[in-house]
């Protein structure tokens, strides 16, 4: 059985962004199954089953992530694009959108045909059927990554955290635009319980 280790996110602050105040910011949140080593622009894997996140920060007008695993694979990224990243280093498909929290700041309940709609949305989005930036749905498999946002103070909560019940500006009193991500494992899992609740509502109306 998997163990699934409590994490703590860590920040760090890239050498890129203190040889350089030209340019802007890119954020890459990376989610990893194993250990993860951050010097300068190189990212060093070592698979194993626990998950970890970080959160790096760079600055210039081109970043160039080099991505080694310690059991040989190695692959490039540039970021030519400011905004907030996810790069996904774990084993399995990462699916996620943005929340949307309405306009109270709190995640609203939602009604049996939205949760229709979040059941087929979710059947294709778990085969990359349905992924669009212009929606902010998004399909990430195995050692990619993509840009979720223009912001660089966007909020991307991995497969292992829950959902914040609120959305609070940050210290500049910006509001983050917040993502959630899952593994298409847990979305698999979790996709029996959504038709359950379907039903639930359904019921009721």
């Amino acid at each position: 059985m998997m163990k699934k280790n409590v994490f703590v996110p860590v920040v760090i602050l890239a050498a890129g962004l203190l040889a350089s105040c030209s340019g802007g910011q890119k954020k890459v949140k990376i989610v990893v199954s194993g250990k993860v080593t951050v010097t300068d622009n190189t990212i060093t894997v070592d698979p194993g089953f626990t998950h970890n996140e970080q959160e790096v920060n760079f600055s210039g007008a081109k970043v160039t992530l080099t991505v080694n695993s310690t059991k040989g694979a190695s692959k490039t990224f540039d970021l030519t694009e400011d905004g907030s990243y996810l790069l996904n280093l774990q084993t399995d498909t990462l699916i996620g959108s943005v929340v949307n929290y309405g306009a109270t700041g709190r995640a609203g309940s939602i009604s049996s045909e939205e949760m229709d709609h979040i059941i087929d949305s979710t059947q294709q989005l778990m085969e990359g059927k349905n992924a669009s930036d212009a929606n902010k749905t998004f399909f990430l498999p195995p050692f990619t990554i993509k840009k979720v946002s223009a912001a660089d103070n966007a909020r991307i909560i991995g497969s292992f955290n829950g959902i914040p019940y609120s959305n609070e500006p940050d210290a500049s009193g910006k509001t983050p635009e917040v993502f959630k991500f899952f593994t298409n494992k847990q979305k698999r899992e979790t996709l029996t319980e959504l038709l359950i609740q379907r039903e639930k509502l359904k019921s009721v109306h």
